[in-house]
């Protein structure tokens, strides 16, 4: 993809992408054939190469599997299902090559003799430590059969992951409940509101259970996972998935991650209690706990969540966004459309150029819309391309979202939870779209640890009512929003342990025979209500099929760190203009500038000039005694 060349959607096919990738793997071998033959000297003439020989071919299979997640169908998923073991095998081929392992350590040690050269440097010597690091837990070191194995168990656990998505959209697409002459889904996008709003407790009960109960069949799925990771983790030399997985995260242990963990549930457990007492505790069925909670939460506050959506129209929160982010980092957004704008693979997407200086420094989608049995629920953002500074390309992101279908007159109005959804997502494109750093492979979110990346998109969240978005709430309706801000803020906490707690324990020490026991154990620990039937790991997307096994704990741990982030600025002023303006160049300057070029950690250190405090969330959180 040059510069300024965007994806060409509108010509993307299956049968055609199954051609690119066929010819793009054979051209990426090759590449990366050549580089294992020469005896590169530099860092150009290593990293600058394999990335050039096989960019294209990830690039081509990013979109692949874009589309299996934005407009999924039976001819996406055989492309998938048809390429995917041969991306597994190849990518496995490269991390396992030893003549680029020992080029690779070459390199380095040239580099650690020369004099010093400053940033670039430093960043490239870090490129090279991850890529060492990489290929030993991508098997480098393994030999004979037990490489072979490897490699057979990465290309199951890769198929899996692919069947229990599939298997979740497609749960989740054909369950349709009518009453009363409305339709009800447990998609992303309506359930939780049905479940906040419907006064018909049957309904919420069919809903309820349709829920926790989708995708049985990933059962025997969840088994053979768990299974697999644990043998390919002790081949690696680990006693367990978890250690496996934490070797690449800032966390320093999995004892580190549980005194999180249960300081976490200490500070919040009596809390939580109080706040179930309060809407009816033990006598509440699951179905009931989200509705008397939001009638608590209306009578105390003295608001509607209705009476908050009519503020946020999707047009005017995008403004409001585009205005806040201006006023912290200095930059510009502008839509692109008419024939300016780029294909897309859906009408509904919009595109954006960033704008910083006067200059444009990158652009984004925004698929805002559910479509059901075509997308994956939640919300999300990637990148399709990075910042490479040598080639001249700029950072190409895109956010994914399911918010509720425009109605007849075109108006999508979004909860307040959605609201904070969308600036969430927003502050990972901004990490990944307002990177400084020239080297691709260290630039927005690479190489940043995956329990460090949550930290810039849940420090935008805390912007959501501020007056400088200029989102029209009015000021007693904003008064009383804010007071509700903690509103069961313990049980929120505690929902959020139970499952990392799950998570780690399903990924340490030796696997259970029946993972839903751990996960009941763990649920009532922390107070989660369930039914016998329930089988909500069967839909836990997050750590069958995404990037948070044994890191679903990133999510709280990122948390500490973003709400000390926030704490700077509260620090500082939040009233006073130039002190927030101030803040946010050095916020822009560390966290959203410096990407994976130094360790999460660091980062955070040049910004705050200490390590983080969980103090600062749970004083954020009102859970301070």
């Amino acid at each position: 993809m040059a510069c300024d060349v965007f994806p060409d959607w509108g010509s993307l096919t299956p049968d055609g992408a199954a051609e690119d990738l066929t010819r793009l793997l054979d051209e990426a071998e090759k590449g990366v054939s050549a580089v294992e033959a020469a005896e590169p000297q530099t860092f150009e003439d290593l990293e600058w190469r394999i990335s050039d020989a096989v960019r294209p071919l990830w690039e081509r299979w990013g979109m692949v599997a874009h589309m299996t997640s934005v407009m999924n169908s039976d001819a996406w998923r055989r492309v998938e299902e048809a390429f995917q073991p041969r991306l597994v095998q190849f990518s496995l081929r490269v991390g396992q090559s030893r003549r680029l392992y020992d080029h690779a350590k070459n390199v380095l040690s040239r580099m650690a003799s020369q004099p010093h050269a400053g940033v670039v440097q430093a960043t490239r010597e870090r490129i090279l430590s991850k890529f060492l690091e990489s290929a030993e837990r991508a098997g480098v070191g393994l030999e004979g059969e037990k490489k072979a194995r490897f490699n057979e168990i990465q290309t199951s656990l890769a198929k899996l992951g692919s069947d229990f998505r599939n298997a979740v959209i497609d749960a989740t697409a054909a369950f349709k409940l009518e009453k009363g002459g409305k339709t009800y889904t447990i998609d992303d996008a309506t359930y939780p509101e049905t479940m906040k709003h419907c006064a018909d407790r049957e309904v919420r009960e069919k809903l309820y259970r349709a829920r926790v109960t989708r995708a049985p069949e990933n059962v025997a799925r969840i088994g053979e996972i768990l299974v697999l990771r644990r043998e390919m983790a002790k081949m690696l030399g680990f006693a367990n998935y978890a250690e496996l997985s934490l070797a690449a995260k800032c966390a320093p242990s999995v004892g580190a991650v549980c005194e999180m963990i249960d300081a976490l549930d200490g500070a919040t457990s009596a809390r939580a209690a109080a706040e179930d007492a309060e809407i009816g505790g033990d006598a509440l069925r699951p179905w009931d706990v989200a509705y008397e909670a939001e009638r608590l939460r209306e009578r105390r506050y003295d608001y509607s969540e209705e009476d908050l959506k009519r503020c946020f129209g999707l047009d005017a929160v995008v403004a409001g966004l585009f205005r806040m982010t201006k006023f912290l980092f200095g930059v510009d957004f502008e839509e692109v459309t008419g024939d300016a704008k780029p294909p897309v693979w859906h009408p509904d997407v919009r595109f954006f150029a960033v704008c910083e200086s006067g200059k444009t420094v990158a652009h984004f989608y925004f698929d805002p819309y559910v479509r059901l049995g075509l997308k994956s629920g939640g919300a999300w953002m990637n990148e399709f391309s990075n910042r490479c500074e040598r080639m001249g390309r700029k950072p190409l992101a895109v956010i994914v979202a399911n918010f509720p279908v425009p109605d007849k007159d075109g108006s999508c109005l979004l909860s307040m939870r959605e609201v904070e959804t969308l600036f969430h997502e927003f502050g990972h494109a901004l990490q990944c779209m307002l990177t400084r750093v020239g080297e691709e492979g260290a630039a927005g979110i690479s190489l940043v640890e995956w329990d460090a990346v949550e930290v810039a998109s849940q420090f935008m969240e805390n912007w959501c009512l501020d007056d400088r978005t200029g989102i029209s709430v009015p000021a007693e309706l904003k008064a009383k929003v804010r007071a509700a801000k903690n509103f069961r803020a313990a049980s929120a906490c505690r929902r959020q342990l139970a499952f990392a707690k799950t998570d780690l324990d399903l990924h340490a020490d030796d696997v259970p025979q029946d993972p839903d026991s751990v996960k009941r154990a763990n649920f009532v620990r922390f107070g989660m209500p369930m039914i016998p039937e329930d089988r909500f790991l069967c839909s836990f997307t997050h750590i069958f099929s995404g990037g948070y096994a044994a890191g679903y704990y990133g999510y709280k741990w990122a948390e500490v760190m973003s709400a000390d982030c926030y704490g700077a600025f509260e620090e500082a002023g939040l009233g006073d203009d130039c002190a927030v303006r101030d803040m946010g160049v050095k916020y822009r300057d560390t966290v959203l500038a410096l990407g994976g070029s130094v360790s999460a950690l660091d980062v955070f250190r040049r910004f705050r000039g200490r390590d983080p405090k969980i103090e600062a969330l749970l004083r954020q959180q009102d859970l301070l005694d």
